[in-house]
C-alpha cells in the first residue's frame, strides 16, 4: 500500500510539471509576442520621430543660411546707405555754402544798387531842380522881345554899313534884313516863336486830365515848368502795381519807364500806334533785372511786343514774380 501511494503520487507530480511546463511556454510565447510587438512599434515610434528629428535639422539648417544670407544683405544695404547719406551731407554742406556766398553776393548788390537808387534819386532831383531853373531862364527871354528887336536892329545896321564896301556882298546880307520895316517884320517872328511856344504848351497842358495839369504862369501865359505834375492816376498805378512810373517822349513814341525799388528790376514800354484799324501795342524792353537776374524766367529777358488788350495779363505776371522773389 505504500508503494502504491507513493508512485501514485510521483505520477501526479509529473503531470503537474508538465502542465506547469505547457503553461510556462505559453507565457513565454505570449511575452515573446507582446516584446516583438512592443519592440516594432518603439523602431517605428523612433523611426518616425528621427524622420521628423532630421526635417526640423534640414528647416532649422536652412533657415539659418537664409538669416545670414538676410544679415549680409541687410549689412550691405546699410553700408550703402551710410555712404549715400555721408555723400548727400557732403553735398548739402557744399550747397550750404554755395547759398551763403549767393546770399553774401546778394546783399552786396542790394546794398549797391540802393545806394545807386539813392544816387539816381539825388540826381533826379537836382535834374529837375536845373531843368526848373532852365525853364524858368527861357520863360524870361522868351517873355522880352525887344532884346531881339534892337539885335535885329543892330545887325541891320551892320549890314547897311558893309553894303558901301561891296554891293555883291551886300545884297547877300540885306535880304534877311533890309530897312526899318524889315527890322520890324524880325521882331515878329520872334514874338511868333514864343506866341506859337505858348499856345503849344498850353495846348498840351489842355489835354492832359485836370489832376495832372501844370501851373500855367499868369504873367506869361507859359506853362511854368517849376511845378511838376501831381497825377493821382500816376500815384494810383503806381500804389497798385508797386513799381515807380515815368514818362519820356522819343522817336517811336510815347515810352513809360517802371523801376521796383526794393529790387531795381526796371523796364520800358513803348506805345506804338498801328495803322487802320488794328488797336495800339507795346514794346517791352528790360533796362535792369537788379537782383532778379539769377531768377528771372526767359520772357523777363526778352524783347516783348503785346496788344493794350493784353497789359493785365503782363502786369499780372511781372507781380507775380516780384511778390515770389521779394
Amino acid at each position: 500500500m505504500p508503494f502504491f501511494f507513493s508512485k501514485k503520487k510521483n505520477i501526479n507530480s509529473l503531470t503537474y510539471l508538465r502542465q506547469m511546463e505547457a503553461l510556462y511556454a505559453k507565457l513565454y510565447d505570449k511575452y515573446t509576442k507582446l516584446k516583438t510587438k512592443k519592440l516594432s512599434e518603439l523602431d517605428k515610434i523612433n523611426k518616425e520621430q528621427e524622420v521628423k528629428f532630421v526635417n526640423c535639422v534640414t528647416a532649422a539648417e536652412e533657415l539659418i543660411q537664409h538669416l545670414q544670407k538676410e544679415n549680409e544683405r541687410l549689412s550691405s544695404q546699410v553700408d550703402d546707405l551710410r555712404s549715400e547719406l555721408y555723400s548727400i551731407r557732403s553735398s548739402m554742406d557744399k550747397q550750404c555754402a554755395e547759398y551763403q556766398n549767393l546770399l553774401m553776393e546778394e546783399n552786396q548788390k542790394n546794398k549797391a544798387l540802393t545806394e545807386e537808387v539813392e544816387r539816381l534819386r539825388k540826381l533826379e532831383q537836382e535834374g529837375i531842380f536845373s531843368c526848373s531853373r532852365h525853364n524858368k531862364t527861357d520863360n524870361e527871354q522868351l517873355s522880352t522881345p525887344h532884346e531881339a528887336q534892337t539885335e535885329s536892329e543892330e545887325l541891320c545896321g551892320r549890314t547897311h554899313k558893309r553894303k558901301r564896301h561891296s554891293r555883291s556882298e551886300t545884297e547877300d546880307m540885306i535880304i534877311p534884313c533890309g530897312n526899318g520895316h524889315d527890322t520890324t517884320m524880325l521882331g515878329e517872328p520872334s514874338k511868333d516863336l514864343h506866341k506859337e511856344a505858348v499856345s503849344s504848351g498850353a495846348l498840351l497842358n489842355n489835354q492832359q486830365p485836370e489832376c495832372c495839369r501844370r501851373i500855367i504862369n499868369r504873367s506869361g501865359g507859359a506853362v511854368n515848368d517849376s511845378f511838376p505834375a501831381n497825377c493821382m492816376f500816376q500815384h494810383l498805378v503806381e500804389n497798385l502795381v508797386g513799381m515807380k512810373f515815368s514818362t519820356v517822349t522819343q522817336s517811336e513814341g510815347i515810352c513809360i519807364s517802371a523801376m521796383h525799388q526794393s529790387s531795381g528790376y526796371s523796364f520800358s514800354l513803348t506805345w506804338v500806334e498801328s495803322g487802320g484799324t488794328k488797336e495800339a501795342e507795346f514794346v517791352y524792353r528790360t533796362l535792369s533785372l537788379g537782383t532778379f537776374d539769377r531768377v528771372a524766367p526767359d520772357w523777363m529777358k526778352e524783347v516783348i511786343i503785346f496788344s493794350t488788350t493784353m497789359c493785365p495779363v503782363f502786369f499780372d505776371r511781372v507781380s507775380r514774380v516780384v511778390k515770389l522773389h521779394c
